[in-house]
């Protein structure tokens, strides 16, 4: 069904039911979902904010601005919670505190 005419809709439907059933979940444990977006989230250094574009095979790399030796995914879930804490919704709403 992915393949089809309809594919981008329901994949969209999909993620929409699952970001429902967990900002459910979330309010029920007393907790808030902040969405982020994540553009340049793997491009960006987390330490410095220098932006290199590089191709998706290159796992590690090092930062040309500060030196930082990083990985893709780890750099792109620091940023990701450090926008997070600093979006539209609030200070600190990523912490999921109750």
């Amino acid at each position: 069904m992915a393949r089809s005419h309809t594919a981008k809709g329901v994949l969209d439907a999909g993620w929409a039911q699952f970001l429902s059933i967990l900002a459910y979940k979330a309010e029920e444990a007393g907790r808030r979902v902040v969405g982020v977006n994540p553009k340049y989230t793997s491009q960006d250094c987390p330490v410095c904010g220098h932006r290199e574009k590089r191709p998706l095979w290159v796992r590690e790399y090092t930062c040309s601005a500060c030196g930082t030796p990083l990985h893709r995914d780890v750099a792109a879930a620091q940023n990701i919670l450090a926008r997070a804490w600093t979006g539209p919704s609030g200070m600190d709403t990523a912490r999921a505190v109750p």
